[in-house]
């Protein structure tokens, strides 16, 4: 009798710790996009995509859950959800979660970025620039993109500089923007945001995971 009530007891434990991976796809999204965040801003970029290209088919799967969970809709989890499509290459699936996330007129900047990127590598022209103005208004004070955007969105309104080098360059200066956002936040000794602290709903505007300063470090 003790033999088998202590198998039991053992089975009910493990079934309690695999439910939670397998009743919440949106908690189990959200590990897989910090693992990727963290790989992405020390810049380890083939790791950071293969666990972006999991978060996004997680993230699917909870976009598709009837009836709707009430945790995918919170803006910024829906920004993760993009952010992870556009890594994994999903750039319909990024524009229309990230859309969804924006409404029709909040400001959440790294959502029309991102936005912005996805309609440019699928050779939209009027529709990426349409996002860059729309990330503009936002007022992100991210100076590496917007400096970069200076310099190649005049080009590629006027068809000089191609749309995919343009997007190229861009691209690349977004990962170095939120790698110096990671970098200068971590470096401030006892001063933390009142908006973007690590235990934010927007956490990795400056931090590579939730709650991770003191805990990152520059090569």
């Amino acid at each position: 009798m003790r033999k088998t009530l202590t198998a039991t007891i053992a089975f009910l434990l493990i079934l309690a710790t695999a439910l939670p991976a397998t009743a919440d796809p949106v908690s189990l999204g959200d590990r897989k996009f910090q693992r990727a965040w963290r790989m992405y801003v020390t810049r380890s970029n083939d790791k950071a995509v293969g666990h972006f290209k999991d978060a996004a088919a997680t993230y699917a799967e909870a976009l598709r859950h009837d009836p709707p969970l009430r945790t995918m809709k919170f803006q910024s989890n829906m920004v993760e959800a993009g952010i992870a499509m556009y890594f994994a290459g999903e750039y319909d699936l990024c524009i229309k979660t990230l859309e969804d996330a924006l409404g029709e007129k909040d400001k959440i900047w790294d959502a029309a970025l991102f936005i912005a990127l996805a309609q440019g590598k699928k050779g939209d022209k009027e529709a990426s620039l349409k996002a860059f103005d729309r990330f503009l208004d936002s007022n992100p004070s991210q100076r590496y993109i917007t400096t970069q955007m200076s310099k190649v969105l005049p080009g590629v309104k006027d068809g000089s500089v191609p749309l995919a080098d343009a997007i190229a360059s861009i691209e690349k200066e977004t990962q170095h923007q939120f790698v110096e956002n990671v970098a200068r936040y971590n470096g401030r000794d006892n001063v933390i945001p009142s908006t973007d602290s690590c235990n934010g709903a927007y956490w990795w505007r400056q931090n590579s995971t939730p709650c991770s300063r003191g805990l990152y470090h520059m090569e």
